[in-house]
């Protein structure tokens, strides 16, 4: 999340997803998460990324009773640095078929990290690119990040289960700027542009993927910026 004068954009979202994982492991969180999270990230400066994560706490080999569970909290933060390079994406088939995802786990990044390896390992992702991950003919979303696809004038999102709910990416929804829908991969090569959607750049045009270049004009995103624009916890630069 980024954490911008004090504030984090949607805070309630970030705290219901984060519930709806944990309780899937007996946990509930704790009080006073906001509070720390603002502290924390004013170590870091007034815009800065940050970083929470609950565990069960510690136990010998990991092993831990659920009666005797309780949330354990890790809040890490480092000043924000938007990227500056023109964002390429490369598909990448993504194996896990069926698997929902309703928030982060501790696996998802194991697995995901190891699948990238094997992917620039064998030569499918160079370095200057970044995973597209895809499911059969569907497209899933990116390494980080939820994807957004212009077609005929429409901005569209993935609709699937093994996605992560985003954040940006419900309000957007909410909002009316977005609508999900089932994406072929197809749409790959005529789509009018592409973005990138989380909670750290919170909108990020995609200059190029699988080798095609992509327009980034401004105008293609105006609705997204202008949805965002002003509300609390957003940059004021998108």
């Amino acid at each position: 999340m980024r954490v911008i004068q004090g504030e984090i954009f949607v805070w309630d979202a970030h705290l219901a997803r984060l519930q709806q994982g944990i309780a899937a492991f007996g946990l509930a969180c704790p009080e006073g998460l906001l509070q720390n999270c603002l502290e924390t990230a004013k170590t870091a400066g007034e815009d800065a990324l940050l970083r929470l994560t609950l565990s069960g706490g510690h136990a010998p080999r990991g092993l831990i009773p659920g009666g005797e569970r309780q949330a354990a909290v890790h809040i890490q933060a480092w000043p924000y640095h938007p990227a500056t390079e023109p964002l390429a994406l490369r598909s990448v088939h993504w194996p896990l078929s069926g698997m929902s995802r309703i928030a982060k786990f501790t696996a998802d990044y194991a697995f995901t990290i190891r699948l990238l390896h094997q992917a620039r390992h064998a030569g499918l992702l160079a370095e200057h690119e970044q995973a597209l991950f895809t499911l059969g003919e569907e497209i899933l979303c990116m390494e980080t990040a939820n994807i957004l696809l212009l077609v005929n004038g429409e901005w569209l999102t993935p609709d699937s289960e093994a996605i992560l709910p985003g954040v940006v990416r419900q309000a957007l929804l909410e909002s009316g700027v977005l609508r999900a829908s089932r994406c072929p991969v197809d749409w790959l090569q005529v789509c009018d542009a592409m973005a990138i959607c989380n909670s750290g750049c919170f909108i990020r045009p995609v200059a190029m993927v699988n080798g095609r270049p992509l327009d980034v004009h401004a105008r293609h995103f105006a609705p997204l910026f202008a949805m965002l624009a002003g509300k609390p916890g957003v940059a004021a630069q998108l």
